[in-house]
């Protein structure tokens, strides 16, 4: 399985990014989040953990797809409707508010002296739960360039059951400094970001922290 739909809408002078997407058997779950410039602000997920059970994966591929479809179908309609129970959104007025949680994913850069060799990035993540401070297996990764808001996507990937991941890329010729690296994880309603500011050396790019 593993699949899932990538959106952008605009809602009045806001724009807003809707990712939903099947975790596949051993998550079973289909995970819709809303983010606004790059913040979580909402997140749905439903289960279908009893379909798989009963079910071969080859008669229920077709109706996830489906489903997974008309869940994006209406996360997107309620959120053009203004209907959508938003958390932290400025001018809005949600129906419900989800309880707010401090909860989220802590993203460790294993190798920020090595990262960079000969025009090729290696980046070495370790994902922890912020809360419990366990490791978290099973997240999407997406690393991407960014500078006054343009971004170059780098690379997708997902953690391994330990909640580590290694991502290599050519890094582009485009990157120098002043564009900021971010690192972003998601792990259903769980969200973390690492961000760094690329510094010029004479061949390669040093890392140094960088604010949201």
């Amino acid at each position: 399985m593993n699949f899932g739909f990538n959106s952008n809408v605009r809602v009045g002078e806001t724009l807003y990014h809707v990712q939903t997407e099947d975790r596949g058997p051993s998550h079973p779950f289909l995970d819709t989040v809303v983010y606004e410039a790059g913040r979580v602000i909402y997140k749905k997920s439903t289960s279908y953990a009893d379909l798989v059970a009963l079910a071969k994966t080859e008669s229920i591929s077709k109706q996830l797809r489906e489903q997974l479809a008309q869940q994006h179908r209406d996360v997107i309609a309620e959120l053009e409707a203004g209907t959508l129970p938003l958390n932290s959104l400025p001018n809005s007025h949600p129906v419900t508010k989800p309880e707010p949680t401090m909860d989220g994913l802590d993203i460790r850069l294993i190798n920020p002296k090595t990262w960079f060799a000969s025009g090729q990035a290696t980046l070495e993540i370790e994902l922890r739960q912020r809360s419990t401070g366990r490791e978290t297996g099973g997240a999407d990764i997406d690393v991407f360039l960014e500078r006054e808001k343009v971004r170059i996507p780098c690379i997708q990937a997902r953690a391994d059951a330990t909640g580590h991941a290694t991502l290599s890329f050519q890094m582009p010729a485009t990157a120098g400094e002043g564009i900021s690296l971010v690192i972003r994880a998601t792990d259903g309603v769980l969200y973390g970001e690492l961000r760094f500011l690329l510094k010029a050396k004479p061949r390669d790019p040093a890392l140094a922290p960088a604010s949201k």
